[in-house]
């Protein structure tokens, strides 16, 4: 006889018991192995699924908010992402990166790699990031995480996010989110790719984003002072950006001006997957112009 020729029985777990069940990856998996064997099943809507943490889920308030940090404190932030499930109700839970696992993702030294999450999780206790709410006509301060503690001989850290963080990567269902590849975003080694990437990959469905000059200077945090003429943001941001997304994922990226009068004061971006056999390219100077 089939085994799965009645219904399959669907479990809910309360969030602690649940919780207490994905202290860690072998735990999971072999939790999950064994509820396959007796022909469970974990519903969709009523019980949670492994955490892919190659995959981080933010809302799309995080992804445009205003914010500028190192690099391997962008990196270490996608990794602690990636321990969130989208669905997770709580998450003052501790979650664990580990430095070999850095080292995997990014292609740096172990040694470095030890560096770059102690101090990349720090500097993300001192970061503060800006999100607005048009409607309300308000703008919210707050920082990323709370807590870390480092296991300096075993090259792993835990941390928790602050509780002001927390509507923008959990619950995530009810509201806008983008979920990225933080094997691919990780490996860029710009500050202005990784965010450009994420605000890209916001869009990815339609295949097109469209973005002020304004807005991105804002999320980027450009100054108006830095790069006040549109032909310096180019050649300093845009293009070596775009360039390196290119260059390392499947990717192809074109961007058009879009003109105000006289001024640039949009931007409106194209992607789409390469051909398999289509070379990656160093340089994008793919840049028309659009009139309002």
């Amino acid at each position: 006889m089939e085994r799965f020729l009645h219904k399959p029985t669907y479990l809910t777990f309360k969030k602690d018991n649940f919780q207490s069940l994905i202290l860690t990856d072998n735990v999971r998996t072999s939790f999950y192995h064994a509820l396959n064997q007796k022909g469970f099943v974990m519903s969709k809507n009523r019980g949670l699924k492994p955490v892919d943490t190659n995959k981080a889920t933010q809302s799309n308030k995080l992804i445009e908010a205003a914010y500028k940090i190192s690099v391997p404190a962008k990196r270490v932030m996608l990794m602690l992402l990636g321990q969130i499930h989208p669905g997770q109700q709580d998450v003052s839970k501790k979650v664990r990166i580990e430095a070999s696992d850095y080292a995997e993702k990014t292609g740096i030294s172990l040694n470095q790699s030890y560096v770059d999450i102690k101090n990349g999780c720090r500097e993300l206790m001192g970061t503060i990031i800006k999100t607005k709410d048009p409607s309300r006509r308000t703008t919210s301060e707050c920082v990323v995480v709370s807590w870390m503690e480092y296991h300096d001989n075993e090259g792993w850290l835990e941390a928790t996010f602050t509780q002001w963080i927390a509507p923008y990567i959990h619950s995530l269902s009810r509201i806008g989110y983008t979920t990225i590849a933080i094997d691919e975003a990780i490996k860029f080694k710009r500050f202005y790719t990784i965010r450009l990437y994420e605000l890209i990959m916001q869009w990815e469905s339609t295949g097109e984003r469209y973005i002020k000059i304004e807005d991105l200077r804002n999320a980027f945090q450009i100054e108006k002072t830095q790069y006040p003429r549109y032909s310096d943001l180019r050649r300093w941001v845009l293009e070596p950006s775009v360039s390196e997304i290119t260059k390392k994922t499947a990717r192809k990226i074109q961007y058009k001006t879009v003109k105000t009068g006289k001024r640039i004061t949009s931007l409106v971006f194209s992607f789409d997957k390469k051909l398999t056999d289509e070379p990656a390219t160093e340089n994008c100077p793919n840049t028309m112009e659009m009139f309002d």
